[in-house]
């Protein structure tokens, strides 16, 4: 999917971002040491109007960050606002209008932070 893809490319491609993680990878990373960010698998549905071709996307990013390095964490999180909010309205015949943090679980364990932001993307296919 064009969108996701488009996702994809504005986090991977950040210098910024890249300072503070290791990886960015679409699903589980193979191998990563942490901190990696990671798109989980989306969920898309139909919207529209007349003459509008449109998709709602709902796409989990997750950031796992290991040892108790908090200020990281909140680091990881703006910059990752950040890109996306930054991000080219078009992703190849797709038109994002609309896309914002719905969702944010911060989950603190005993060893690793993981954070889940649930992105929700609305866009419009180009003519």
């Amino acid at each position: 999917m064009l969108v996701r893809g488009a996702i994809h490319a504005a986090l991977s491609g950040d210098a910024a971002l890249a300072a503070l993680v290791q990886q960015v990878s679409e699903g589980a990373p193979l191998k990563a040491s942490t901190p990696w960010l990671q798109l989980d698998d989306a969920q898309a549905t139909g919207w529209g109007a007349r003459g509008v071709d449109g998709l709602t996307l709902r796409q989990p990013i997750r950031l796992t960050v290991r040892g108790d390095d908090r200020a990281r964490v909140e680091a990881v999180v703006a910059r990752v606002e950040a890109c996306l909010a930054a991000m080219a309205d078009d992703a190849g015949d797709w038109r994002i209008i609309d896309l914002r943090c719905e969702r944010a679980r911060i989950v603190r364990g005993r060893t690793d932070w993981r954070v889940t932001l649930d992105y929700a993307v609305r866009a419009a296919r180009l003519g």
